[in-house]
């Protein structure tokens, strides 16, 4: 499974004329990437009620599969026809946690310390360009524009400090709730809003 980029993905390659544009957009976003922002970002996106039904819901099935094979072992008449079909189950739900749950998890996390510390530092700033047509993002110093269509917002998940926008390619995105330039939070959620009207939000108890 391909590692997972934070930041707005790059769709297609900005022509040379974008990157001579005044890239200021109708609002900005700059969010100081380092360890903390990872971690949070990673658990506030995974915070989505979604998701952590998925996630309890796994766990139950599990947990029903390993009493079948243990009522199995026990001997009862006819139960150990549930041993093999039970730990296949078991091993096929396995394999979905660690794959679409816990490795993209981790992954997400090891993908943004290594762009952090590529860049020589221990943090990394982020700029995200929210303009009329996309996304663009500018990570540290790159003279490189990457894009990202409003269309492929799926969900925004906030929590005290973040908000996190998850794509629908699973690509996580952070903002920070008090960098917003050329603007405020209320107005970009104005602009999610007319721009992404089919994205989920969901606030963060904590």
């Amino acid at each position: 499974m391909a590692e997972l980029p934070i930041t707005a993905p790059g769709c297609e390659a900005p022509t040379e004329a974008e990157e001579r544009e005044n890239v200021a957009g109708v609002l900005s976003n700059r969010c100081l990437l380092n360890r903390e922002t990872f971690t949070e970002a990673v658990k506030v996106a995974m915070g989505a009620p979604v998701l952590r039904f998925i996630r309890y819901f796994e766990l139950f099935l599990m947990a029903v599969c390993v009493g079948l094979m243990l009522w199995a072992l026990v001997g009862k008449q006819g139960a150990q026809m549930l041993i093999w079909p039970g730990f296949a189950l078991a091993m096929l739900l396995y394999f979905y946690w660690q794959q679409f749950v816990n490795y993209p998890k981790k992954a997400v996390k090891n993908r943004m310390v290594r762009l952090a510390l590529d860049e020589g530092a221990e943090e990394l700033e982020n700029l995200l360009y929210f303009k009329e047509e996309n996304i663009a993002n500018r990570r540290g110093e790159a003279e490189t524009l990457l894009h990202m269509p409003y269309r492929k917002v799926k969900r925004l998940t906030e929590s005290r400090r973040l908000i996190v926008i998850t794509t629908k390619s699973r690509h996580l995105v952070p903002l920070d709730r008090q960098g917003f330039e050329n603007g405020d939070e209320a107005d970009f959620w104005r602009l999610i809003r007319r721009k992404a009207p089919k994205a989920k939000r969901y606030r963060l108890k904590n």
